[in-house]
């Protein structure tokens, strides 16, 4: 098979992997285990929470219990969140306006990396490197 990619994944993606990993395509799931790192925006720690808080997540724990178990779970590294990310998250041609889809879009641009994601929003960006998830 080789060495993979580092890619950045959507936070469907994170919630997925914890959560519903039948969710994936065969294919990606071979890429998220031949990724030698897989790489998380801290905005999908704040929308994860958000989906707890809002009920699309069913749970016993809290919102931020919930992210903290994952993140302590897992290798993924996480990418904060830099001024230049946001500025590129509102310059880059998007058709839509979620910000957390901007800001995710925009931090895999500023890594240099492609995003597993299955948001039709997303994989039809030209401009984006994308893996689609299913």
């Amino acid at each position: 098979m080789g060495i993979g990619r580092v890619i950045l994944i959507d936070t469907h993606v994170w919630i997925w992997l914890n959560l519903s990993p039948e969710k994936f395509s065969v294919s990606a799931m071979k890429t998220l285990q031949s990724a030698p790192r897989i790489v998380l925006s801290a905005i999908s720690i704040y929308e994860t929470m958000v989906a707890v808080e809002k009920g699309r997540i069913a749970t016993s724990y809290s919102a931020e219990d919930l992210v903290r178990r994952w993140l302590k779970a897992s290798d993924i590294v996480r990418v904060p969140v830099q001024e230049e990310i946001l500025i590129q998250s509102r310059a880059l041609d998007f058709v839509h306006e979620d910000p957390f889809d901007r800001i995710i879009a925009s931090t895999a641009v500023s890594e240099q990396i492609p995003l597993l994601t299955a948001d039709g929003n997303l994989l039809k960006l030209g401009w984006l490197a994308t893996i689609p998830a299913q």
